[in-house]
Parts: C-alpha cells; sequence; structure tokens
C-alpha cells in the first residue's frame, strides 16, 4: 500500500504543476504580467518538484500506513505536507537563483491542496476496501467487559471496513460471565500472553478505563516478542496519552501503545544521519574542544573526560563520554544535581552545564555506534537494575544525546514523567520526529532551559 501511496502522489504533484500552468496560462494580462517561461524549464524542474513533494509527505508521516485514521487528520496532514513541499521549492528556488515564478508558486500550492486531498481520498477508500478483504483480516480481542468494550464491539461490528474480526472479551476481574454480545470471553487479563498466543491474535484494543498503568505496560512487555499490536481506546491514562496526537476507530479516540519498528531504509538513514550530524558537529564545536579541556584541567587537576558506565541497546552497558564538570572527589553515581548552587559543580562546570556543553563528547559515543543523536537518556545500571519489566522498553532503541525530555522539560521534569516521554518516542518514533526533536533542541540549549 505504501507505493501506491508514493505513486499517486507523484501522479497529484505532476497534475498539480499542469494545473497551475494551465491556470497561470489563462489568468487575464490584466491581473498578472504574461508568462515568461517556456514550458521547457518546468518541466526539467519536475524532478526537483516531485522530489521535495516526497520529502514533505514522509516528513508529515503520511506515508504511515494505519489501519484506522481519521479522514480529517489525514486532510489536514495533507494540506501541512504541501504547504510544506511549496515552501522547500521556493527555497530551492531562491538558493538555485532559479526565477521560479512567484504566481505559479501560489497556483501550485492552491493546486497541489485540492488534488493532494482528493486523491488521498480515493487511495483511503481503496485502502479500506483491501482492509475488508479477508486476506487483511485481523484477529482482535478486546481486554475490558465493562460498558466501554461492549461500546467498542458494537463499533468494530458497525464498521467492516476496519478490517477487525472480533475474536472475544479478556476480562481484568476473576468474576466473568462466559460471553458478553455473543462473543466468548477468553479468560483473565494475567492470562494475556497465552490467549494471544493461542488464539493467533493480531491486536488488541485496551477498552478499560480503570485499568493500572504498570499493569498493562507489563503486560505489553510480556508480549513484545509476539506479533501483536496493541491500542488504547478513549481510556483516561493520562500517564501515558499526555499532548499526544490520536487516531480514530469508529469515532473513538485510539493511541498506539508499544514499540514501533522503523522500515529497515529508515533505520539505516538514521544511522547515516547520526554519523553525518555528530560529524559536522564535532567540526562545528572544534573551538570547544581547543579552549575547554585546559580549564578543566588546571581547575580540576584531572582528566577532562568523564566516563561513566551507562546501559545501551538491548541493556548493553558501554562507557558514556562527557566534560568533567564535577570535583574530582564526587561520587560519580551520586543522584545528580538538581539546583544551580550545588557545591559538586565546579565554576566551568557550571557554565558547561548551563548550556550542555559538557555533553559534546557523546558525539563520539554517537560514532561508535553506542548512541544515536536522538532517543532517550542513557541509564545508569543500579537504576536500570530496579526497572519495572514494562520500563525496559527503553532499552529496545539506542540512547540519544536528546530526547523528549530534554526539549519539554529538561530536568525540571521527575523521572517518572521522564519515562512518560521517552515511551511516547518509542511508540511514535519516525525520522521527522528526531527532525522536530533536533530543532527544538537548539532554543533549548541556547537559552539554557531546565539545565543544572
Amino acid at each position: 500500500m505504501t507505493g501506491a501511496l508514493i505513486a499517486g502522489d507523484v501522479v497529484a504533484c505532476l497534475l498539480a504543476m499542469v494545473a497551475a500552468y494551465l491556470l497561470r496560462l489563462h489568468v487575464p494580462e490584466t491581473m498578472l504580467t504574461p508568462l515568461g517561461h517556456p514550458p521547457e524549464l518546468y518541466v526539467q524542474a519536475a524532478p526537483v518538484v516531485v522530489a521535495l513533494w516526497l520529502i514533505a509527505f514522509f516528513a508529515r508521516d503520511l506515508y504511515d500506513v494505519a489501519r484506522f485514521r481519521s479522514p480529517m487528520a489525514e486532510a489536514v496532514a495533507t494540506l501541512s505536507a504541501v504547504s510544506i513541499a511549496t515552501i522547500l521549492l521556493a527555497a530551492a528556488s531562491f538558493l538555485s537563483r532559479t526565477d521560479y515564478s512567484r504566481a505559479m508558486l501560489i497556483l501550485f500550492w492552491l493546486a497541489g491542496m485540492v488534488i493532494a486531498v482528493v486523491e488521498r481520498a480515493l487511495l483511503a477508500a481503496c485502502r479500506r476496501r483491501v482492509l475488508d478483504s479477508p486476506a487483511a483480516e485481523s484477529r482482535t480481542i478486546i481486554v475490558g467487559c465493562g460498558d466501554l468494550g461492549q461500546v467498542v464491539a458494537q463499533r468494530v461490528r458497525r464498521y467492516h471496513t476496519l478490517g477487525y474480526t472480533l475474536v472475544g472479551f479478556v476480562c481484568a476481574q476473576r468474576s466473568r460471565p462466559a460471553e458478553i454480545d455473543g462473543l466468548p470471553v477468553l479468560g483473565h487479563l494475567d492470562d494475556l500472553q497465552e490467549i494471544v498466543s493461542e488464539h493467533d491474535i493480531d491486536e488488541v484494543l485496551v477498552a478499560n478505563p480503570d485499568l493500572d498503568v504498570d499493569r498493562l505496560m507489563a503486560l505489553i512487555a510480556r508480549c513484545r516478542d509476539l506479533p501483536v499490536h496493541f491500542n488504547l481506546v478513549a481510556g483516561p491514562l493520562q500517564l501515558l496519552t499526555g499532548s499526544m496526537e490520536i487516531s480514530g476507530l469508529a469515532d473513538l479516540p485510539v493511541v498506539p501503545l508499544g514499540r514501533r519498528l522503523l522500515p529497515s531504509w529508515q533505520e539505516t538513514v538514521k544511522r547515516a544521519l547520526d554519523i553525518i550530524g555528530s560529524l559536522v558537529l564535532l567540526v562545528l564545536t572544534a573551538p570547544v574542544w581547543l579552549i575547554v579541556p585546559p580549564l578543566i584541567r588546571r581547575e580540576t587537576g584531572a582528566s577532562a573526560i568523564f566516563r561513566q558506565e551507562r546501559i545501551g541497546l538491548d541493556g548493553r552497558p558501554f562507557t558514556m563520554l562527557k566534560f568533567r564538570t564535577m570535583r574530582p572527589e564526587a561520587d560519580p553515581y551520586a543522584p545528580a544535581p538538581t539546583a544551580d548552587d550545588d557545591e559538586r559543580i565546579t565554576p566551568v562546570g557550571r557554565w558547561l552545564r548551563r548550556f550542555s556543553l559538557d555533553e559534546l563528547p557523546q558525539l563520539i559515543n554517537v560514532l561508535r555506534g553506542e548512541m544515536s543523536l536522538v532517543g532517550p537518556r542513557p541509564e545508569m545500571p543500579f537504576l536500570v537494575e530496579q526497572y519495572q519489566p514494562w520500563q525496559r522498553l527503553r532499552l529496545q532503541v539506542r540512547p540519544g544525546l536528546t530526547g523528549l525530555w530534554q526539549i519539554l522539560g529538561r530536568k525540571d521534569l521527575p523521572l517518572v514523567e521522564n519515562i512518560e516521554y521517552d515511551f511516547y518516542y518509542i511508540s511514535h518514533r519516525s525520522l521527522s520526529m528526531d527532525l522536530m526533536i533536533v530543532l527544538r533542541t537548539i532554543p533549548v540549549v541556547l537559552f539554557g532551559k531546565g539545565a543544572y
């Protein structure tokens, strides 16, 4: 289906170019000056325009084919992608010093929005027909035997195009009925892993508003080796949902749970960007590497590089590097400073921490493949030992130099909220999210927000 979406978007882009050109030709000369560019110019520019168009649609995650997606949410994302593509085209025209007509850009933008929304709506209808076929059947169970679970079952049965085949219910209470609305109750929540495996379940719809978050996440962690997806339906588990974007399941709000696997090509691109980005940052920060180490050695009499064991991908330990910011006699595994006047921090260290310059040596960890530019922060071994099973989901992605915690609150947030944002990243990560985090990290670092 992704290939069909890309092909459809390419056709929509080319149609938008043609429509813009034809509209431009028929605009009265009293409104605009005559078009001075031959059609050959736009034919030659077509490959670049199509490439920018696809980049914009990738950036808006419009190739993440979901079983359910709100038509309004997709339309808004499509309009946003067309606008991004138009801005990118204007920037490319300026940088290449090609006098691409401003009127053509506006007409391309307007035509593109109409054509792309229509094209995406037609493809969505095709996708719904594909999902309604037996080949796309998704065997589904509902966790929750209360009112919400019954509403979900009714909605899923009503909307056959969702492609769900309801197998039964799973209850959180020991006392449970034999069946609900004609569907069997397959067992207790504690037996979820066995139920998923025995009945060959593809998706689990969690519809129990009173379910404890630790219990839910522990169950998801136990099922992590099974090919099953979890979705939270209209539950008030604010610890997990926060302000995340939701999709729609038969007019009910849904939040995907669990780890999101990036396509192999995105993993390759992410690693390539890590290498390129860390090399560029090392070059740009060369003056810091020349000035800071001598100042640290002069102030502390110890090595300028501080080494500490951290836990990385799949629970593997590695040595994380930092510029030394605390006195040599300070306990390296003591709780991190929570105030700017902590006596353990040296004067130079206080300045480094203020602008996160103490983290620069971790660019070497990124080059080694031990870390990524974006991801959950690597944790110390004794803290990982205290993790509950579901919290170990943090270890399923490569730790990062920056992440959601850093841009949304940094040390202003307690550890439990740090885990919330890490879990959101793991469940929704994409190249566009990484780019957003990197861009938002820049002002956070420059203004030293939440750093001690």
